[in-house]
């Protein structure tokens, strides 16, 4: 009876419940921009921005490593990251002036309106660090995302023709790095995704991306 009992106890431990475990969270965040001069221009009238954005996160994760209060968790899952808007009544390149965010050299055209949103969406990847103290896991977390940015820019030109300038969607590959505070199934998270995209001829508007989230572990 006792060798059946160890049986079913070991057979417990080793469940697949025990290393894979699914995980969902749903938060804010706020984008970074390219700057002045990328898809708006501050010195130019009507120029707006909408840089935060719910997002939301659906994932497994697992321990690695575990020794006293160290261990060693990965994550891997999908993360979407809301809508980001710009819009500008702008005027072209050669007439403004990013550093002194100013219109130079203005012949009284009539100002081109800009409008342009779009989201992030992705696979991130970390380890997670973590440190227990009183059932308070504190954690560090690094890691890649493979992530796809799209974004939609609309332009009614001088010559009085609509243009899309639309970015060109393809798989990119940024890190991702954060910190966490949990206390059994439940944390709080922040991450930054980074984005990198400055190869593209009509990039998106964001180039990171800070989010924080409440995370729950199933």
């Amino acid at each position: 009876m006792a060798l059946g009992c160890a049986a079913v106890s070991q057979a417990h431990a080793d469940s697949i419940s025990d290393y894979i475990k699914f995980e969902a969270g749903f938060g804010f965040g706020v984008a970074k921009d390219m700057g002045d001069g990328v898809w708006v221009q501050d010195g130019a009238p009507d120029n707006r921005e909408k840089l935060t954005f719910p997002a939301l996160l659906a994932g497994f994760t697992g321990p690695l490593w575990a020794s006293g209060p160290w261990d060693v968790s990965w994550h891997v899952g999908y993360t979407y990251l809301g809508e980001q808007r710009a819009s500008v009544m702008g005027v072209p390149d050669d007439q403004y002036n990013p550093k002194t965010h100013q219109i130079v050299d203005y012949g009284g055209e009539r100002y081109s309106p800009f409008n342009g949103h779009g989201h992030l969406q992705g696979i991130p990847a970390t380890l997670d660090v973590g440190y227990t103290y009183r059932g308070w896991r504190l954690g560090t977390e690094v890691g890649a995302w493979v992530y796809w940015q799209t974004w939609h820019e609309s332009l009614y030109d001088l010559s009085g023709q609509w243009d899309d300038l639309s970015h060109k969607t393809v798989a990119q590959v940024g890190f991702v790095a954060g910190a966490s505070i949990s206390r059994g199934p439940l944390s709080l998270s922040y991450r930054y995704y980074q984005v990198s995209q400055k190869w593209n001829p009509y990039p998106g508007l964001a180039t990171g991306a800070h989010v924080l989230m409440l995370r729950y572990r199933f």
